[in-house]
């Protein structure tokens, strides 16, 4: 279980660098420099062919990081409301209603 704490741990602080305005400011004037001094240099097409692929790399690392942070996040919340139901008095018959298909959503939401 070391390997998911791990996991987590750099995940958390991909997703909150991800997120941070300095972060995505920099990114920004890394691409501008990178086609800048490509164009300067007068380098060849490949160099930005790797801008290109780097960049759709990252950023496919980027969205499966963000996704797996917010499956945990909406797990934990599941999990809070199921709670915030078993001790209201309105009864439990609305807990694991995520699991319900959309129709099935929508008549109940009809219902009340």
């Amino acid at each position: 279980m070391k390997t998911g704490r791990t996991f987590l741990a750099i995940s958390e602080a991909v997703v909150w660098l991800t997120g941070h305005r300095l972060v995505v400011a920099a990114a920004v004037v890394a691409v501008m420099a990178w086609c800048l001094a490509g164009c300067a240099l007068g380098l060849p097409r490949q160099w930005f062919v790797l801008s290109n692929m780097t960049s759709t790399l990252m950023t496919l690392f980027i969205l499966l990081i963000i996704q797996h942070s917010q499956n945990r996040d909406m797990a934990a919340l599941q999990v809070k409301i199921d709670e915030l139901i078993r001790s209201s008095d309105a009864g439990n018959h609305m807990i694991g209603i995520e699991r319900l298909e959309a129709e099935d959503l929508d008549r109940l939401a009809d219902d009340r």
